[in-house]
């Protein structure tokens, strides 16, 4: 039989605060790292981030930061049990348009993240990767239609200068 007390629960919820701290610190270093596969694009559309934090929408929702662009949403969010996990959905027009190396060097940078080794607590069961392509493209282009507001914001990221 298992008891539970008082210090295994305390315990419980400082693991669940550190696990999501670590879950957290690898969402904001994977927004950092996949913006910049965007720099090399010459259209500002395909440059073209959009940062809603869900925390300040006023509505009770378990999303709380997406990050969009023309290819793909990345999403924190809490799930049932209280952890943080972070959701990758590319879009399948994009792929079938651009082929899979953008998909796969986002995908490789989101790994490199959250692999054990990268961080202090394991982290990688709260990743979730979309298998399958999504339509990402009218989400995105929807939210840049409806504008900036308290909870979103736009951001296109520098254009690179390839030198050859």
């Amino acid at each position: 039989m298992t008891v539970k007390t008082q210090d295994q629960s305390v315990q419980l919820t400082q693991n669940l605060e550190a696990r999501n701290k670590e879950v957290d610190k690898a969402y904001n270093l994977i927004l950092q790292s996949t913006k910049t596969l965007l720099s090399p694009f010459d259209s500002k559309k395909y440059r073209t981030i959009i940062h809603v934090d869900h925390s300040k929408s006023g509505k009770e929702t378990t999303l709380l930061k997406e990050c969009l662009c023309f290819f793909w949403n990345i999403t924190l969010a809490t799930n049932r049990a209280g952890y943080r996990m972070i959701y990758f959905n590319y879009d399948e027009e994009a792929f079938a348009r651009f082929g899979a190396r953008l998909y796969n060097r986002a995908v490789r940078l989101i790994f490199k993240h959250t692999m054990f080794e990268a961080t202090k607590i394991n982290i990688e069961d709260s990743i979730r990767v979309s298998l399958e392509g999504l339509q990402v493209q009218k989400f995105f282009i929807n939210r840049l239609a409806n504008g900036e507001n308290d909870f979103i914001a736009f951001d296109i990221e520098e254009k690179a200068n390839i030198q050859e």
